[in-house]
This record gives structure tokens, C-alpha cells and sequence, in this order.
């Protein structure tokens, strides 16, 4: 369980952040818990942000527990200045930003001025970044809560050992947490070969009050118990595997495909390593026993979400190289539906 504090803006011990994370089956899975959602403690409904500073933090893992299903093993308590020191650590972050981003609070010597695109973000302003509220409330402030963690976790797996250390350090020494050094080092062995996954909390409004939607919450803790989903269980989801044919590192590969995919029905995976058999002018998709009707809906949905069209690989030659080239970077392609390879003119 992932526990942040904002106290430039808080001014308290309430929890800004609670974000419970999984890891099984080469899936990492975090689900993000609205802080202002209410529940009923000792019969008295409060947000749960409240609970850690009344009840302390035993008595927060027992109310997360309780809506997920799972029990918490471990926990970490940062304040969000650690963003700032991560980030510097790992400068520049690649970070999309869907629109324009500008805000000034002098009372919490807080300045923001972004530009909708890829920014590269310094500490400082990674922090500025995960603070920025505007009128998108909470849904606003966990996705940019995602789009740093993916973008961190990103710059992690590929840090030599010397980041790497002073990464663990920085994650003991600048928080509360139940971790020795050996377990976050496991926890690293784990992540750089994962796929990641943000689920959403199912939550209602009513009368101005979040609450837990109960009609959902069973296939929230479902997923955190099995890592599967009923439409998993049904094969209902596509499962498409993109990667690349530029090497240009102006971009994060990674966190571009997930901040600008959209679509439901999709299980995505993301190869960020580049595919040379194939002309760079283009982008191309391969498809594996796939009835027509759910081909033209994926090459629609591939051409809203990147804005190109896509040539289909229909050259077996060029088919076999691909199949080598994933096969080499210790992924089955025969497990998606379809293999996507974007240029860099997206």
C-alpha cells in the first residue's frame, strides 16, 4: 500500500494519496482509492484520507483490506517532496501532457506552466506536476499520479546499479514504510520485466458524497485476488502488442501509448525496443487468426487512437523477422491478436 501526503497543501497527516499496488504472474496491478471516499468507522462515516491521521496506519491497511478483498503485506508513507528527489535522481522524465497546464498559488509557492506534448520535467517540476489541481478533482490528480509513477517506474528498469541504489536509499531513509532494502531490491527484480496496470476504483456520486459502487466492487477484488478479469476469463479482449520502428529518444515510448490509448476492450502491451525490418515512413499491423469483423474494428480503433493508417504485414518473410525480434526481447507472440509497430510520425 502506497500512502503520499501533500502537507504544503494539506497542512495535516491526511493521506493525499492511497494507492494499493500488486505483483503476480509478471502483472503489476495499482488501484487508486479516491481520497475523499466515504466510509463507516466505529459507525461514523468518514473520508478515508482521515483515517491514517485519526486511527493510525494499522487501522487504514484493516479499511483498505476491506475493499479489496486482499490483505497488505507491506506499506510506504512518502511525502510528496519525494517526487522532487526521485525525479532529480532520474531527470529528465518524459511526461505527455494532453493540454495546456498553468497555475500559480503563491500561498503554497506553487507555479506551473506547461504546454500540451511531451515535456521533459525536472524534479521540481515532476512535483509541480503531481500537485497541479484543476476541475477534474480527483480523476484528474490520479491520472497524473499514473503518468509519473509509469514514467518513473520506466526510468527505474533501465538504471544501472548506482541510480539504483541511490533510488532504495532515498525510498528508506525519505519515507515511513515496513521495507528492508532486500525487499525493495526484489521488488525492482520483479518490476522491470512486468507489465503494468492502472484499474479504476468503482465509486458513485451521491449527494456530493463518493461512495463505493457495490455493484462493481466484487470484480475490483476479483482482479486483485486472481490478476484476471471476467472478460479475461471469456477472452473477450484483444490483446494487442505495440512496439516501434525509430529509435529516437525524444519520446517515452511507453507512457505515450498508455496516456493516448483510450479504447475499451483491449488488453495492451507495450515493446519499447526497435523493430529495423520494417521501413520507418510507415506503421504497420500483423494479425493472427482473427475473424474480419474484429480486424476492421481493431484497425479503426488503431487509427483514431494514433492518427495514422496501417499497412497490414501480409509478407511472411517480414512476419517471421517480426516474430523473431519479439521472441528475442522474452515475449510469446503467439499470445496477442495483433502486433502493431508505430513510426515516429504520430
Amino acid at each position: 500500500m502506497v500512502l503520499g501526503r501533500d502537507e504544503n497543501i494539506e497542512s495535516s497527516t491526511r493521506t493525499d494519496v492511497i494507492i494499493l499496488g500488486g505483483i503476480d504472474k509478471g502483472k503489476i496491478i495499482f488501484l487508486p482509492i479516491p481520497r475523499d471516499l466515504l466510509i463507516s468507522i466505529d459507525q461514523t462515516e468518514r473520508r478515508i484520507n482521515s483515517v491514517y491521521q485519526i486511527y493510525g496506519i494499522d487501522r487504514l491497511k484493516e479499511e483498505v483490506e476491506k475493499l479489496s478483498g486482499v490483505q497488505i503485506s507491506d506499506y510506504i508513507i512518502f511525502d510528496y517532496s519525494i517526487f522532487k528527489s526521485i525525479g532529480d535522481l532520474f531527470a529528465p522524465i518524459d511526461i505527455y501532457i494532453e493540454s495546456d497546464m498553468s497555475y500559480s498559488d503563491y500561498h503554497q509557492n506553487l507555479h506551473i506552466d506547461f504546454k500540451k506534448g511531451y515535456n521533459k520535467l525536472n524534479g521540481e517540476e515532476l512535483l509541480y506536476y503531481v500537485r497541479y489541481r484543476d476541475t477534474s478533482g480527483d480523476l484528474g490528480r490520479i491520472e497524473r499520479q499514473k503518468n509519473a509513477v509509469l514514467a518513473l517506474l520506466n526510468e527505474v528498469k533501465s538504471a544501472g546499479i548506482n541510480k539504483l541504489l541511490e533510488a532504495v536509499n532515498i525510498g528508506l531513509s525519505d519515507t515511513i514504510n515496513s521495507f528492508e532494502i532486500k525487499d525493495l531490491l526484489f521488488l525492482y527484480n520483479q518490476v522491470k520485466n512486468a507489465q503494468m496496470e492502472f484499474i479504476s476504483f468503482p465509486y458513485l456520486i451521491k449527494d456530493s458524497y463518493v461512495v463505493v459502487d457495490e455493484s462493481k466492487i466484487s470484480q475490483i477484488q476479483y482482479k486483485l485476488k486472481t490478476f484476471e478479469t471476467y472478460s479475461d476469463q471469456s477472452n473477450d479482449k484483444s490483446k494487442i502488442l505495440i512496439t516501434k520502428n525509430f529509435s529516437s529518444k525524444l519520446y517515452n515510448f511507453y507512457t505515450y501509448v498508455f496516456d493516448v490509448w483510450k479504447k475499451p476492450g483491449y488488453q495492451i502491451k507495450v515493446l519499447d525496443e526497435t523493430f529495423d525490418g520494417l521501413s520507418d515512413q510507415y506503421s504497420y499491423v500483423f494479425f493472427r487468426n482473427v475473424e474480419e469483423e474484429t480486424k476492421e474494428k481493431i484497425k479503426v480503433d488503431l487509427k483514431e487512437t494514433f492518427g495514422t493508417n496501417f499497412i497490414e504485414i501480409e509478407d511472411k518473410y517480414k512476419y517471421f523477422q517480426l516474430i523473431d525480434f519479439i521472441s528475442e526481447n522474452l515475449i510469446d507472440p503467439t499470445g496477442y491478436d495483433a502486433v502493431v509497430v508505430l513510426n515516429e510520425r504520430w
